[in-house]
């Protein structure tokens, strides 16, 4: 059997998307809905810069085990004026700590949290267009309660 290796990791650029207010959308089968819509944002890297465009949404699900579903999609405007969608999907999960601060009504602290997503690019043909044959891999933090940072990744 061939000898394995995990792949390397290619830091591209870091993602500052302005949310809204939280818009509870509902409790399903799955779990409890919330659409917090985008607002805007930045986005900066060494080869690829721009700004995240007012529109889409995260719509994320509670699921009934205290592990969130992220689903955000919007659309970046890099520098040059290339629009790029995006899809972000990732786990938001608490520790047990971080589960105790929420059903008590809290929300966990940073190191009380494991948020990880993979976002997925769609750029029209052009100077961006790699962006649609590369895998990547995300990092989420949230700054302030209006902002979610995501680190994007490329799995090389």
């Amino acid at each position: 059997m061939p000898a394995r290796s995990a792949p390397a990791l290619a830091w591209m650029f870091d993602i500052d998307v302005r949310i809204g207010p939280a818009e509870p959308a509902g409790h399903g089968p799955d779990g409890e809905r919330t659409d917090y819509p985008i607002l805007g944002g930045s986005f900066a890297g060494a080869d690829l810069s721009g700004e995240v465009l007012p529109g889409g949404a995260d719509y994320f699900l509670m699921r009934h085990d205290g592990v969130g579903v992220l689903d955000a999609r919007y659309r970046l405007r890099a520098a040059d004026g290339t629009e790029i969608d995006i899809h972000n999907r990732g786990l938001w999960v608490p520790t047990d700590a971080g589960l105790a601060r929420l059903r008590a009504g809290g929300e966990p602290a940073a190191d009380e949290l494991y948020c990880r997503c993979t976002p997925q690019f769609r750029a029209p043909t052009g100077p961006h267009d790699w962006l649609n044959r590369i895998v990547c891999a995300g990092v989420v933090t949230y700054p302030r309660a209006d902002v979610v940072a995501v680190s994007c990744f490329k799995l090389m």
